[in-house]
């Protein structure tokens, strides 16, 4: 495991016991792309899927619909999921030994952590069957815009756009969708913000708050700019792809 992929399992293990309950927009994300999918390919019917970066399972559950004949799933952090029975394959997704010939392999909200996006569009693409699909979602160069409005040097390391993620699919394989999904969420201050952001493992002021004095500043330039009637603002802004294997 590079050193990337411990940092990010080790931040994700810590969120683990909260990230379910607070990771609103992820799970409109993968909502989202699986019923993207499921339009424009109303008639796949995949017995053989696999899913990268399951987390705590909120994509696995719209692929469980399918019901497969077997499905695999891949995380760097995340524990089996209760009374989920498939094939576990913990690991990088970089590194970790992949089936073949799977029909569908999808991943919502996880290629923004691969130090080479490049790469693992690639192992995901080969391990796909000839007419099979590939569902992928990230998030693009412009999430969190408060954040960074407020000078956050935060980031993953692969934001990419849906335009920059069909641009990494091998030959053979034909684009059925792709674009970005803006998500808006609103809590009572800044500081709910903060909370939110370490529940889902992720630091969105890394390198900036370093004292008390800096917080409260932090959060009060940040209600001042981005709080309303609605409340305090924190915008994700998903990327997604849709693919078939037409080799």
């Amino acid at each position: 495991m590079n050193a990337l992929a411990g940092r990010v399992a080790r931040s994700f293990a810590r969120g683990m016991q909260t990230y379910d309950d607070a990771a609103l927009a992820q799970r409109r994300i993968a909502a989202r792309l699986f019923a993207a999918y499921r339009r424009a390919a109303p008639g796949h019917r995949p017995a053989r899927v696999l899913e990268a970066g399951h987390g705590s399972g909120h994509l696995t559950r719209h692929l469980l619909g399918l019901r497969p004949g077997r499905l695999w799933l891949n995380d760097l952090a995340a524990p089996h999921l209760p009374g989920v029975a498939a094939d576990y394959l913990p690991g990088d997704i970089a590194a970790v030994a992949l089936p073949e010939r799977v029909e569908l392999a999808a991943s919502a909200s996880m290629i923004q952590w691969v130090p080479d996006p490049a790469q693992v569009v690639e192992r995901l693409c080969q391990a796909v069957a000839p007419g099979g699909w590939l569902a992928l979602s990230g998030f693009a160069p412009g999430h969190f815009p408060e954040l960074r409005d407020l000078g956050s040097r935060a980031a993953a390391p692969s934001y990419l756009s849906g335009a920059q993620m069909a641009a990494l699919l091998p030959p053979g394989w034909r684009v059925r969708g792709a674009g970005e999904w803006r998500i808006v969420l609103h809590f009572p201050g800044a500081l709910e913000v903060l909370r939110h952001l370490r529940a889902t493992g992720v630091n969105g002021c890394a390198g900036q708050i370093r004292s008390a004095g800096a917080l409260r500043d932090f959060m009060a330039r940040y209600e001042a700019r981005h709080g309303g009637a609605q409340g305090v603002a924190l915008t994700y802004v998903a990327s997604w792809l849709l693919a078939e294997n037409r080799a």
